[in-house]
C-alpha cells in the first residue's frame, strides 16, 4: 500500500509541473505608465501614443481625426440626462493596438529614433477586436477664459487581445490613459 501511495505522489509531482510557458492574463500599464507621444504638444497627423513600462508597452496608433482640439460632444440618454459621446475606432480595422514585452527595459527613443531599435520583443498581443473612445474636455485659462489645453481620455471597449503565445486577454473596458494637448 504504502509503495502505491508513494507511486501516485511521484507521479502527482511530476505530472503536475508547470511548462514555463509565459502566460499574461491581464495587461496593465494604467498605474504606472503615462500615456506619451513623440513630440508636444500633438501636432496635426500625430497617431502614435505609447506607454511604457520598464520592459513592457501599449502601443496605440489612432486615426488622425481622433485626437482632435474640440470638446466631444453630448447628447441626451433614455433617462433624460445630458452624457457624452465619445469619438470612435474600431480596433485591427480603423486602429491597432499592441502590447510588447521585451527582453530588456526600453525608453521613448524606441518609438521616436529615426533608426529603429533592435531590442528583441519576448512576447505580442495584438488588439483583434474592440473599440478606441475618446472624450475631450477642455481646460479653460483663468484670464482670458479661452481654451488652453485639452484633455482627451482614452479607454477600449470589449476589447480582446490575442497573444503571440496564443493566449487571449480580454476586457469589457480598459482605460488606456489620457493625454493633454495644447492650444497654441
Amino acid at each position: 500500500m504504502k509503495k502505491i501511495v508513494f507511486l501516485c505522489v511521484l507521479a502527482f509531482t511530476f505530472f503536475s509541473c508547470d511548462d514555463g510557458d509565459l502566460t499574461i492574463e491581464e495587461i496593465d500599464l494604467t498605474t504606472t505608465a503615462d500615456v506619451q507621444v513623440c513630440l508636444d504638444p500633438i501636432p496635426a497627423g500625430v497617431t502614435l501614443l505609447f506607454q511604457i513600462d520598464g520592459a513592457e508597452t501599449l502601443i496605440l496608433q489612432v486615426p488622425n481625426d481622433l485626437l482632435i482640439n474640440e470638446v466631444t460632444t453630448v447628447e441626451e440618454n433614455e433617462d433624460g440626462e445630458m452624457v457624452p459621446v465619445p469619438r470612435t475606432a474600431t480596433l485591427n480595422s480603423d486602429a491597432t493596438c499592441f502590447y510588447r514585452s521585451f527582453e530588456s527595459n526600453i525608453t521613448s527613443n524606441y518609438f521616436c529614433d529615426e533608426l529603429p531599435s533592435d531590442i528583441p520583443v519576448a512576447l505580442e498581443y495584438t488588439a483583434v477586436s474592440g473599440t478606441v473612445e475618446v472624450l475631450t474636455t477642455e481646460t479653460l485659462d483663468d484670464e482670458t477664459m479661452l481654451p488652453s489645453a485639452y484633455n482627451h481620455e482614452i479607454q477600449f471597449t470589449n476589447v480582446v487581445f490575442t497573444g503571440t503565445n496564443g493566449q487571449d486577454v480580454r476586457y469589457n473596458v480598459y482605460s488606456f490613459g489620457n493625454i493633454t494637448t495644447t492650444v497654441e
